[in-house]
């Protein structure tokens, strides 16, 4: 997962000051040179201490071609679930807006990508501790 900044600038997420505005970004491969890879599922937990920004409540920008490179997604309070193919060789590009609302010091969970009827096919990112400070 990489994040950057409003302005697209790249930004670490262990540390940040409250009202920032960023994004969460996971680029899925698939690597099979031959094989498409079919109900993919993206699990994205994020901290207690960062809003997720849905912008299909205000349509801010989200065109068509957006929504068409994932099946269904799922956002909720803490988490971004998205589900999605992904086709032979190819590469998809997820960004979740976020802001770091509350301080205090919390856990990022770890990002899950995995082919939900192929057990061996899956990606996993760890967790870390961040901290949003005033």
């Amino acid at each position: 997962m990489n994040s950057k900044n409003s302005d697209g600038g790249s930004i670490d997420v262990t540390r940040l000051e409250q009202g920032t505005d960023f994004m969460a970004i996971v680029t899925v491969h698939n690597a099979y040179a031959s094989q498409a890879i079919t109900n993919v599922a993206l699990s994205q937990i994020f901290p207690s201490g960062w809003e997720i920004s849905n912008s299909r409540l205000f349509q801010d920008g989200i065109t068509e071609e957006d929504n068409s490179i994932y099946t269904y997604q799922d956002i909720r309070d803490d988490r971004v679930l998205t589900f999605f193919d992904l086709p032979i060789a190819n590469a998809k590009v997820f960004v979740v807006k976020l802001t770091a609302t509350y301080g205090g010091k919390f856990y990022l969970p770890g990002t899950l990508c995995q082919a939900m009827y192929e057990p061996g096919v899956n990606a996993f990112i760890p967790g870390k501790w961040v901290e949003v400070v005033k």
